[in-house]
């Protein structure tokens, strides 16, 4: 029988606590151990799924503190295994554009069990190269919803060719995005379709209760044009109150009429905002 490895089990321990600061401590420990840091946070990982997510984590910070060393060479060897580890890889990849390269090989590939993870990862990279990578997915109203959240973050003029046929879309969740995608494009129509949304209701029965989308009408309103935003009940009101103080009913109701026609903008000559 082997013998336990100190280091090892001296280790072990640091993988229960998942907080930012138990990471770091990790992650020092490991540094501490010179060359045979990644060797044995490797061994200590080993028959649990928790501390291989850790991990992750570990490598994924050691690389930050130096890109293109050991650790990511450790981690672009892991995603060519293709288990559970692998989402979680890729997940930690999206505040990291050193790995743009590996991303964007994943999102060719609708195959890859962790492709709708790179696509997100991508969208909030605004990784404007994958453009084309991410449309060659789309199928209008078939579009993958993530699809649909990464190029409206991305503001290609292109994914309005996706964005237009999802404004029909039977899920008002999808309305609201595509028309979130347009107006972060800078077109005015939009606006008064998200405007309208802040009406959208919650729908409840005996049995279920399926929320409406006013609250991410109004996260997208305050975003496209700069207004503070919380996730909160209280958001929609003062929403509304903004979309007021900024816009005249007259103005919107020429949106709403000009976006129904299949127009994104009014006539230049239009000031009734």
């Amino acid at each position: 029988m082997a013998r336990p490895d100190p280091a090892v089990l001296a280790l072990q321990p640091l993988f229960k606590d998942t907080s930012a600061q138990g990471l770091g401590r990790l992650v020092a420990e490991v540094t501490a151990l010179g060359s045979e840091g990644l060797p044995t946070l490797r061994r200590a990982a080993r028959g649990s799924k928790q501390r291989a997510r850790r991990r992750v984590d570990v490598l994924l910070a050691l690389g930050d503190a130096e890109p293109g060393g050991p650790a990511d060479d450790e981690v672009r060897e892991l995603l060519g295994v293709r288990d559970e580890t692998r989402d979680w890889l890729v997940q930690g990849m999206k505040t990291r554009p050193r790995f743009i390269p590996e991303l964007r090989a994943i999102a060719r590939d609708a195959e890859d069990p962790a492709w709708a993870w790179a696509i997100d990862a991508l969208g909030e990279l605004g990784d404007r190269g994958s453009v084309e990578i991410l449309m060659a997915h789309t199928a209008g109203q078939d579009t993958p919803f993530v699809l649909l959240d990464a190029l409206r973050k991305l503001k290609d003029p292109i994914a309005a060719l996706v964005f237009e046929p999802n404004l029909t879309h039977p899920e008002p969740r999808t309305r609201v995005f595509a028309l979130w995608g347009l107006a972060a494009l800078g077109h005015a129509t939009p606006i008064a379709g998200l405007v309208a949304l802040l009406d959208d209701p919650d729908v409840r029965t005996a049995s279920s209760y399926e929320p409406g989308e006013s609250r991410r009408a109004a996260q997208a309103l305050c975003d496209v044009l700069g207004w503070p935003f919380e996730w909160a009940p209280e958001a929609v009101d003062a929403t509304r109150a903004r979309v007021r103080a900024r816009f005249s009913a007259e103005y919107l109701a020429a949106c709403a009429e000009a976006l129904a026609r299949g127009f994104f903008d009014l006539p230049e000559t239009d000031d009734r905002a």
